[in-house]
C-alpha cells in the first residue's frame, strides 16, 4: 500500500528511473528517506505499470475473444428462425387443415425444438379448437353474403392441390 503522496512517489521513481547521475542521493536527502526507499519506489511503479500492461493485454484479449463471438451470433441469427408461441399456434392450425394428425405435428416439432419448448398435442388441439372457433364466427358473417356469388363448391382438400 502507498504510504507517501503519489507526488513524491513519483518524484522519487522518477529520480531513478530518467534522473541524471546523483540524483537519487539528492532526492533521498531532500524528501529525508533512504536511497533504497527512492529505489524501491521507482521498482513499483515499474511493477504497477507491469501490471497494468498485463491487463491492457487481458481487456484486449477478451475484446477480440467478444468481438468474435458476437460475430458468430451475428452469422447465426442470420439463419434463425423465430417459432414463438404466435408461430406454433400456425403451425397447429395450418397442420390439421393439411391433414396432419395432433401426435404428428407434436412429433414433428420435436425434431426443430428443444423438448421443453414442444407443445404436447393436447395444446396443439386446443389451439386448433380456439382457431376454429373464431374462424367459425367470421364465417358466419361471411357465408350469407357470398352464398349467392359461389358458383363452384368443393370441400375437399384435392381441389386446392393438397
Amino acid at each position: 500500500m502507498l504510504k507517501v503522496a503519489i507526488s513524491a512517489f513519483l518524484r522519487n521513481a522518477a529520480a531513478v528511473l530518467v534522473g541524471r547521475r546523483g540524483a537519487v542521493t539528492d532526492q533521498a536527502r531532500k524528501v529525508g528517506c533512504s536511497r533504497q526507499t527512492i529505489y524501491n519506489h521507482a521498482h513499483q511503479l515499474q511493477q504497477r505499470f507491469e501490471e497494468g500492461d498485463q491487463r491492457l493485454l487481458q481487456v484486449e484479449a477478451e475484446r477480440h475473444a467478444l468481438r468474435e463471438e458476437a460475430k458468430g451470433l451475428h452469422a447465426q441469427h442470420k439463419t434463425m428462425v423465430l417459432i414463438d408461441e404466435d408461430q406454433l399456434r400456425r403451425f397447429a392450425v395450418v397442420g390439421q387443415a393439411m391433414g396432419i394428425s395432433l401426435r404428428q405435428e407434436e412429433e414433428l416439432l420435436g425434431t426443430l425444438l428443444p423438448p421443453e419448448r414442444v407443445p404436447d398435442h393436447t395444446q396443439l388441439g386446443r389451439w386448433t379448437a380456439e382457431a376454429g372457433r373464431r374462424a367459425g364466427e367470421v364465417l358466419a358473417v361471411l357465408d350469407p353474403l357470398c352464398a349467392a356469388a359461389v358458383k363452384d363448391l368443393c370441400l375437399d382438400e384435392i381441389f386446392f392441390g393438397g
